[in-house]
């Protein structure tokens, strides 16, 4: 069938390994795929579960918790509809999504020697990567490790870059509150966290992705335009000195 895609294909393109998806086909996180003989195919619906999974591992689920969570999800609900919902819901992800690299393939990213085993664990107590249990590192999202890396190789010692992630994130927190109040106060129904049927799900889904790429944007502009005001004022007070 035409989109169908064998084991090595949907690792690669839900930026897993292999392995990975044998081990949420065990728990029962995944269906098992068409089989043709000997050769599995799968299709759009495991791609968007996978995602998901990586959605909520990163919020800091466990593969247990995950799977009561789909669970209940599931009840009550056709396969079909499940599938719609779950793609709105991937669709919050937008180009961010969880990757996983071999150990020796992360430290390479890096500075030699600027990765140390405790900057690896802190990096991980902030929930930025995960050791997996086929021995790979799962980063949550890779715009973490680009950015990370970048500013290694700029000269920035690594704990000071895992000091000021984990003081952004306590801001980044309160601006997110932000617009969820502006979200739940005005947007979102009345009864919104009442049961609601599968179409309003992915209509309140789609209004949440408008706002989080609204957000985005706003957030974008007043960055650069804060980091374009104190970066005069720096500069200019040395140009100003003697």
């Amino acid at each position: 069938m035409a989109d169908e895609l064998r084991l090595d294909e949907l690792a690669r393109k839900a930026g897993v390994a292999s392995t990975t998806v044998r081990l949420y086909q065990a728990k029962g996180l995944l269906d098992a795929p068409r089989l043709q003989g000997r050769t599995g195919w799968y299709g759009e619906a495991h791609l968007t579960r996978l995602r998901l999974i990586a959605r909520l591992q990163s919020q800091g689920y466990s593969l247990a918790g995950i799977g009561d969570l789909l669970a209940k999800w599931e009840q009550g609900r056709s396969l079909d509809a499940v599938i719609g919902v779950e793609a709105e819901l991937d669709a919050l992800l937008g180009d961010a999504h969880a990757i996983e690299l071999g150990p020796a393939e992360l430290l390479e990213r890096f500075p030699e020697g600027s990765m140390t085993p405790n900057l690896m664990q802190r990096a991980a107590s902030l929930r930025l990567v995960e050791l997996t249990a086929d021995g790979t590192v799962r980063v949550a999202d890779r715009r973490f490790l680009d950015t990370g890396a970048a500013l290694a190789h700029l000269g920035i010692p690594l704990d000071v870059i895992l000091d000021e992630w984990e003081a952004l994130v306590a801001q980044t927190d309160q601006i997110a509150g932000r617009f969820v109040y502006l979200f739940e106060r005005y947007l979102a129904p009345d009864d919104w966290q009442m049961n609601l049927d599968t179409a309003e799900l992915r209509n309140l889904a789609g209004t949440l992705a408008q706002l989080q790429a609204t957000a985005r944007q706003v957030l974008a502009a007043a960055l650069d335009a804060s980091i374009a005001h104190l970066g005069r004022e720096r500069l200019g007070a040395l140009v100003e000195k003697p």
